[in-house]
């Protein structure tokens, strides 16, 4: 069987999956946060009272910022190596690395003093600043360590970068999507004790509207699509090293490269469910949204260049 139809039967069979799942969640949704939920949250209480919950809150989006800093400090290598022009670019793909990082605590400290009930450390400059220095910290460190080992491998390691960069920026349509659907999290239901503010992932909801002097934070209705779980997808960049490194391209590195990506989403889909901060259906599309991103900027900076390299070996042989 030629690659192009295997990569058709992986589509067919990916989007058959996908609907399937979908069609299951848009049906049960509100029956299964019910039973995953049982017993994490309080009367009292909007976020979970769940010690492992809640570490999944706080730690669990990290690939998407870990794999920014790694992205961009090839990238920051790529153009010391260039020099020239490059300089400009070199010092802007340096400070998206140290933004990269200082989110990574940043988003870290943000879910834990809103957990804990401390937000008001979140106020003023003074977490941030914290964060920056540890961002700016982080991405030296990262250059020094490893600056000899990217520029060996720099052919193999800048397309692989940029395809990282590129499937992190798709988190942007996450963003873009929360706040007009508005969907309401199970959780700000159940703090109100009323489930009829429930709405289907496809329904834009008008809970915020309506409950707009009920004094529920504004996080409560960013349900659709999970942030967290698209984040824990960029681990899907490891289906990317057998691409950039041989010694990946075993059967059991090929194998690997999709078990531990998908057995890490999955397991923060379902802590984010068990939660109460996303229906089965929001983590679905999360998740599949950052599979879909690192396959498309796979095909697009790896695939298709290793095929066009060995047309062309083929072709001078």
């Amino acid at each position: 069987m030629s690659n192009k139809k295997k990569q058709l039967l992986s589509i067919a069979g990916l989007l058959g999956i996908f609907g399937v799942l979908l069609a299951l969640a848009t049906v049960f949704d509100l029956q299964v946060s019910h039973i995953l939920a049982d017993g994490n949250l309080a009367a009292d209480r909007y976020y979970s009272v769940s010690l492992l919950c809640n570490i999944v809150e706080i730690a669990g989006a990290w690939p998407v910022w870990t794999a920014a800093v790694f992205a961009a400090s090839v990238m920051t290598v790529y153009f010391d190596v260039k020099k020239g022009a490059g300089r400009i670019c070199e010092v802007i793909f340096f400070c998206l690395s140290v933004l990269a990082a200082t989110l990574l605590l940043r988003d870290g400290l943000k879910y834990a003093f809103r957990i804990y009930g401390r937000e008001d450390l979140l106020e003023g400059p003074g977490t941030w600043l914290v964060s920056l220095v540890f961002g700016l910290v982080a991405a030296v460190l990262v250059l020094k360590l490893a600056y000899r080992r990217i520029r060996q491998n720099l052919d193999s390691l800048a397309p692989f970068a940029l395809a990282i960069i590129c499937s992190c920026c798709c988190y942007f349509i996450i963003e873009i999507v929360k706040s007009p659907v508005g969907r309401m999290r199970f959780r700000g239901m159940h703090l109100l004790g009323d489930y009829s503010y429930f709405t289907p992932w496809y329904q834009v909801s008008a809970a915020r509207e309506l409950l707009a002097d009920s004094g529920l934070v504004k996080d409560c209705f960013k349900s659709f699509p999970s942030g967290h779980t698209f984040s824990a997808g960029m681990s899907y960049i490891l289906i990317m090293l057998p691409d950039v490194f041989p010694r990946f391209r075993t059967s059991r590195g090929k194998i690997l490269s999709y078990v531990i990506p998908v057995c890490y989403t999955g397991f923060v889909g379902f802590f984010r469910i068990a939660a109460g901060a996303h229906f089965f259906s929001d983590v679905l599309v999360g998740g599949t949204l950052a599979y879909l991103a690192v396959q498309i900027f796979r095909y697009v900076f790896l695939c298709r260049n290793r095929q066009k390299s060995e047309q062309a070996d083929r072709t001078a042989a």
